[in-house]
C-alpha cells in the first residue's frame, strides 16, 4: 500500500509539472493571432520551454515571412504587457 501511495504521489507530481512556461504560452497564443491573420498554412509542433517553435508545413510554407514576423511582433507584445 505505502509503494502504491508513493507511485501516485510521483504521477500527481509529474502531471503538475506539465505546465507551460510563459514563454510557451506566448508563443502559442501568437501562433493562434498569426496563423489567422497571415493565412499561412504554418503548423507548430512544439514549443520549447523557452519559446522557440518547430513548424511544420505541408508542401511549402505559405507566406512564410509574414507569418515569422508576426509571430515575433505578438510575442514581444506580450511580453511588453507583461504577459
Amino acid at each position: 500500500m505505502k509503494k502504491l501511495m508513493l507511485i501516485l504521489a510521483a504521477v500527481l507530481t509529474g502531471c503538475a509539472s506539465l505546465q507551460n512556461t510563459p514563454a510557451q504560452d506566448r508563443a502559442w497564443s501568437a501562433y493562434q493571432v498569426c496563423r489567422t491573420e497571415t493565412g499561412s498554412n504554418a503548423v507548430i509542433q512544439r514549443v520549447d520551454p523557452d519559446g522557440r517553435y518547430y513548424v511544420l508545413c505541408s508542401d511549402r510554407c505559405a507566406r512564410w515571412g509574414e507569418f515569422t514576423s508576426c509571430m515575433a511582433a505578438k510575442v514581444r507584445a506580450q511580453k511588453a504587457a507583461g504577459n
